[in-house]
């Protein structure tokens, strides 16, 4: 596919995030989806020592949530920081506000997330091009995405994280009130549309082989809205018998709560660099 990166992009935004005597690089871009027909932003953020060295990573895809750009993660939290000394790249794709289906509309923007955007850091970048080199998260729209996106494609992805994901969007009554909103109708069609049932996150779970999903890291606030959806994910999950952790925390569907869970995240044995185990069930 062929690639159309802007001057400026080209020429990359370079910022120095600095965690002790490690030096995360900060790098803006743009390509052209084939999937999408348009040109998308991402954010990556490049390990120190990665122009000096030959190494491959691996790579942890952060979504942002509805409402949100792909800015969001290293403006609004420390992931930046907390990233930096790590053996990982870590990128931030542009999302819009498509909850990351191949909708309705026409919009394909799961195959955007899961073969454009792979293929492109692959390419770019020196990754670990193998499902064990990959991980996906993010957060209430990004977290119900990035879990889809490791159910529909489980062999893309060897962890998945979601905080305060909003899983019941495809449902009737969910807590967004998507049927109300014409922008989400537009996307997924009428309740019980084709589109809808081919992306609801619950059914996933309960079909999904045991035999080669990815490990799921949930969490959720106990002030948030969707405290009961992400509930009912970890039921569906743990009775399939899939491979999962849960935290429910004090906390609410904020910044304040993220900052302080993609930490946790961060501190998982599943993501590069890091030994200590974070607090919470594992199954």
């Amino acid at each position: 596919m062929v690639r159309f990166r802007s001057l400026l992009m080209a020429a990359a935004l370079l910022l120095a995030v600095v965690s002790g005597s490690a030096v995360t690089e900060v790098r803006d871009h743009l390509f052209v989806s084939a999937a999408l027909q348009q040109r998308v932003h991402y954010r990556v953020l490049v390990p120190d020592n990665y122009a000096q060295s030959t190494e491959r990573y691996p790579v942890l895809y952060l979504l942002h949530g509805h409402g949100g750009v792909f800015t969001n993660w290293s403006d609004r939290t420390t992931v930046a920081d907390d990233v930096a000394g790590r053996p990982l790249i870590v990128v931030m794709p542009d999302g819009a506000n498509s909850w990351y289906v191949d909708g309705a509309n026409g919009e394909a923007w799961e195959t955007y997330l899961t073969r454009d955007l792979v293929a492109e850091i692959d390419t770019n970048y020196r990754t670990v091009p193998t499902r064990e080199g990959r991980m996906i998260a993010g957060l209430s729209m990004g977290g119900y995405g990035a879990v889809k996106a490791g159910l529909k494609h489980p062999e893309l992805y060897s962890f998945v994280g979601s905080l305060s994901g909003a899983f019941d969007i495809t449902r009737p009554g969910d807590v967004f009130r998507g049927e109300s909103q014409p922008e989400v109708m537009r996307i997924f069609g009428p309740i019980g549309s084709t589109v809808r049932v081919s992306n609801d996150v619950y059914a996933l779970a309960a079909k999904a082989s045991r035999a080669d999903v990815p490990y799921f890291w949930l969490a959720c606030g106990t002030d948030d809205p969707w405290l009961e959806p992400n509930r009912e994910l970890v039921r569906a999950i743990k009775a399939r018998g899939l491979p999962y952790e849960y935290h429910e925390q004090p906390g609410g569907h904020d910044w304040g709560f993220w900052q302080r869970t993609v930490r946790l995240l961060l501190a998982d044995p599943h993501v590069p660099a890091r030994q200590k185990t974070s607090s919470g069930t594992r199954h």
